[in-house]
């Protein structure tokens, strides 16, 4: 599976392709598969698990490449996963491998695989990240029905009542006052904006959980992610929170082209004087527009049944975000309303 999806259209039930099938009959299979070393050993395919790309690079803009992954889901050695007892150690180990800071830790120790050694030398910091960390991963994993039960099993109502620690209108708190009990496509974090917030307030949750102080989680963004830093100096988004223009490699397809590809007459551009339909656009013709809208008619084949034609819509106002001025806010805020973070417990 190498598709970029967009995580707005989704369907609800969706899994991704994939180029293996079982060798072997489905019992031989099960048989095969590792058990858990608790309770009867039911095999690990019965547990939401975290996984991490065993093949690891300090020249990428990532180190760690973490994610969850929902029950009777199977992987071939590029891959490594551990299961958990509880969720909220599964929890705990994928918020802490989302973060810069543990990110640098294992970039540091110079490895090219992650399996059992490194990931022995993870910490496990269930005990000292707030609720806010667990909500911030359920949002960001629970995209489809496949995480349903791990949704229904880790909700609490004081999921309800978390804010954003920015204020922007990309970022509305209704987001968190309208989480159900139980999973529909709308408790999950959707837009590309949103998403890069999560991910910013994680980073400041695990700095603040292993004791770094805010200089140091900056210093280590600016010196040990200069990929990462260069790909957000050059990624910006619309007024909806969608990419509308990146530089990153690993984002092929994301936005619009750097420059107009003269062939490519796949866009509309609407402003308060005129609508310019079947013309070709690149990021640097629409950069300074302040009002109006681009769409784009694409070939989407990332589904099941076959390519379809899909429009992408691209707002006007377009800005980008600086990282460390979002972990100074992030963490201004959560030293105003740390004594409601530590109180508000599930």
């Amino acid at each position: 599976h190498y598709d970029v999806l967009d995580l707005t259209t989704l369907p609800d039930s969706y899994l991704p392709r994939t180029n293996y099938v079982p060798a072997c009959d489905a019992m031989t299979y099960k048989e095969c598969t590792p058990k858990v070393p608790w309770d009867v050993k039911p095999p690990v395919t019965c547990y939401y698990r975290l996984v991490c790309r065993r093949r690891i690079s300090i020249s990428m803009e990532r180190t760690l490449i973490p994610a969850l992954i929902p029950q009777h889901v199977a992987h071939i050695d590029a891959a490594f996963t551990l299961a958990f007892q509880k969720n909220d150690d599964l929890l705990s180990s994928f918020v802490v491998c989302c973060s810069i800071p543990v990110d640098f830790f294992i970039k540091s120790l110079g490895k090219a695989d992650f399996r059992n050694e490194l990931a022995q030398r993870l910490p496990l910091l269930t005990d000292k990240l707030p609720p806010r960390a667990f909500t911030l991963a359920l949002t960001l994993s629970c995209l489809t029905t496949h995480y349903a039960d791990l949704w229904e099993e880790c909700f609490t109502p004081y999921m309800k009542n978390q804010r954003w620690a920015k204020a922007d209108p990309r970022l509305p708190d209704s987001f968190f006052a309208e989480l159900t009990p139980t999973w529909q496509r709308t408790c999950a974090l959707r837009t590309d904006y949103a998403r890069r917030q999560a991910l910013v307030e994680l980073d400041v949750l695990v700095a603040r959980a292993l004791g770094m102080t805010l200089e140091q989680l900056k210093a280590v963004y600016r010196i040990q992610f200069p990929v990462l830093r260069e790909n957000e100096a050059d990624t910006w988004y619309d007024a909806q929170g969608r990419i509308v223009f990146t530089k990153s490699k690993g984002l092929v397809g994301v936005g619009l082209p750097r420059k107009a590809v003269g062939d490519d007459l796949s866009f509309c551009l609407t402003t308060p004087e005129k609508t310019r339909k079947n013309i070709a656009l690149g990021w640097e013709d629409v950069q300074d527009l302040k009002e109006g809208s681009i769409t784009r008619t694409v070939e989407d084949d990332t589904l099941p049944g076959g390519p379809q034609k899909r429009v992408i819509t691209w707002t006007a106002p377009f800005d980008r975000c600086d990282r460390e001025a979002d972990y100074e806010a992030v963490w201004a805020w959560l030293d105003e309303h740390e004594e409601a973070c530590r109180t508000c417990q599930p």
